[in-house]
């Protein structure tokens, strides 16, 4: 009987698509790890970050991306067609050849949102043959609408049912949350949902930044890295004027 040889965690090949930051892309180590639920968590600037990451997904192999379409089901009406035409025009592509290859389904309340996840995901990427899922806004709407004990079940099911397609399927799959946290090391999701994301991302913002904190990953150091603001500066110059007028 031939036996395989033992080979350790830093030889497994890893499948990576950049984010389409480098600052991101720095603190994750090249990008977004097919196999593994990515929580962002945070400022509302990240639903930026997303939507970037639906674009960049489309670029070739060759140039960081999966050449791949991207489903999404929007619980926090963070689609924007003017932020997809702007991020596609950056990356040198065409926004109606984008827009085609971004597959979205809205979910107005916690039951669509359920039903949805559970008893149509398979439905989707049968169709589609997407490498990365999005779900922004996944949690917001049970929380919203009172974590009664049902709705605590189907928070619970939800969580098993995306990690399990996830690897099942080896995606790359983000999901945020609108909720407000001040605490940066507790995602403000519950504990199933946060337990079941093998990467939590905080993204803060300040008038002249943006830091992105790695607060769990399975392989790499707790970390943060970041952005600045393009436009931002340190000082403001003003007309002399500016200090001679009557207001």
């Amino acid at each position: 009987m031939l036996l395989t040889p033992f080979q350790t965690a830093d030889k497994i090949h890893r499948i990576m698509c950049k984010t389409g930051i480098p600052t991101l892309d720095s603190l994750l180590d090249g990008g977004f790890e097919r196999g593994l639920v990515y929580l962002f968590y945070g400022s509302e600037c990240l639903h930026t970050d997303l939507l970037r990451a639906a674009v960049h997904a489309q670029l070739p192999l060759t140039s960081g991306g999966f050449s791949s379409p991207t489903i999404m089901i929007d619980s926090s009406n963070v689609v924007d067609m003017v932020k997809l035409r702007d991020l596609s025009f950056q990356l040198g592509l065409e926004p109606e050849s984008v827009m085609d290859m971004i597959y979205i389904s809205r979910a107005f309340n916690s039951t669509q949102t359920y039903d949805l996840v559970i008893n149509h995901l398979d439905e989707f990427f049968e169709r589609i043959p997407a490498k990365i899922l999005i779900l922004p806004g996944l949690i917001d709407l049970f929380i919203n609408e009172g974590l009664e004990s049902e709705r605590t079940r189907q928070m619970t099911h939800l969580a098993a049912r995306i990690n399990a397609f996830t690897l099942r399927h080896n995606l790359v799959t983000l999901i945020s949350t609108r909720i407000n946290n001040t605490h940066k090391k507790y995602p403000p999701v519950g504990r199933t949902l946060a337990s079941s994301a093998q990467v939590h991302i905080h993204v803060d913002e300040t008038p002249m930044r943006i830091v992105y904190s790695l607060t769990k990953h399975p392989s790499l150091p707790i970390r943060s890295e970041s952005l600045l603001k393009l436009g931002s500066a340190f000082g403001t110059t003003l007309p002399l004027d500016y200090f001679f007028s009557d207001k």
